[in-house]
Parts: C-alpha cells; sequence; structure tokens
C-alpha cells in the first residue's frame, strides 16, 4: 500500500483541460499555435507533475503558488504579443491588454486560490483541514476550467495578430507609402 496515490484527486485536474490538445475548434491550427497553446497551459501543467510527487497537502498547495502561476501566465501572454509586435509598441500594449482581459477571470480564479491556500495552511484541527483541503482542490478544478475555457478566444486573438515573421499584412511606412 505504500505505493497508494496520495492526492488521488489530482489527476481529475487534467479532466478540465478539454481544448488542451484538441484541434476540435481550429482543426486548421499551425504548429506554432499548438506551441503557443502548450506555452499558455505550462504553468499550470508544470504545477501538476511537481504536485504528482508531492507526499502532503502543504507540498501539494505550494506546487501551485497562485502568484507565481499568476507571474508565469503573465509573462506567455507578454511573450506572445512581443513575438508579434517587437518593433511596434502600440499594437504590442493593444495585444497586451486583449489579452490580460481575455486571462482575467483565470487571473480572478488564482486570486481565489491563493486566499483559499493561505486558509488552508491555518486550518488546525482535522475536520477544519480536510474542509479547507476540499474547497481548495474544489477552488484548483475552477482555475484549470477556467483556464481552458480561456484557450479559445486566446487563440483567436493570436490567430488574428500572426507572428511578424509570418504575417504577410502591409506595414505603413513614413510618408504613407506601404512596404511587404
Amino acid at each position: 500500500m505504500a505505493d497508494a496515490d496520495p492526492f488521488p484527486e489530482l489527476p481529475e485536474l487534467m479532466l478540465s483541460l478539454r481544448s488542451f490538445g484538441s484541434r476540435r475548434g481550429a482543426p486548421n491550427e499551425s504548429r506554432a499555435m499548438e506551441e503557443e497553446q502548450a506555452r499558455f497551459f505550462a504553468p499550470l501543467l508544470d504545477g501538476r507533475r511537481v504536485a504528482a510527487q508531492a507526499i502532503t497537502r502543504p507540498q501539494v498547495v505550494a506546487a501551485f503558488d497562485s502568484r507565481q502561476l499568476a507571474q508565469l501566465v503573465d509573462g506567455v501572454l507578454r511573450q506572445f504579443a512581443a513575438v508579434r509586435f517587437a518593433t511596434h509598441a502600440p499594437a504590442r500594449r493593444a495585444l497586451e491588454a486583449e489579452l490580460f482581459e481575455i486571462v482575467e477571470p483565470l487571473r480572478d480564479a488564482l486570486t481565489v486560490l491563493a486566499r483559499l491556500a493561505e486558509a488552508t495552511a491555518l486550518a488546525q484541527n482535522a475536520p477544519v483541514a480536510d474542509e479547507q483541503w476540499t474547497i481548495w482542490l474544489t477552488q484548483l478544478r475552477v482555475v484549470f476550467r477556467v483556464a481552458d475555457t480561456s484557450w479559445p478566444a486566446m487563440r483567436d486573438a493570436l490567430a488574428s495578430s500572426p507572428p511578424a515573421a509570418a504575417s504577410g499584412r502591409w506595414r505603413f511606412i513614413s510618408g504613407g507609402e506601404r512596404s511587404r
């Protein structure tokens, strides 16, 4: 029985990621978009991998440090915008704003998860600790589900602004001339 999984509820997290790896929403999706999808979900998947190695509840909670997850997601969004508009700051900021708006529900869910993590850490007696753990796990599932539901809008926003190297759009130069 020593090999039994101490946290059998963790595999359920992956059930929430229905769009991850799926081509249903965009069957002609490019390889680059698949890579961006993997980068978007990487912080959650990395947390899941670390949590799978945990032997205590505090280790599981630490694997999903909400503040760090939010920072990692923010970094990925900024990278997406920078790849597309490295030399055009206004367009980069506009895309960043759009992407941050799309993930606002995810950031909200992570904020709730952080508060619940603190409550879980403070819970001392067994019944309260078990109740807090269950509430925290429920919110963690919400985080995964919200990330999943954010991806289609994220994919659409990224697809509407392809990376600069792949862009066939006209760009304007001084004097109103266009070059390709």
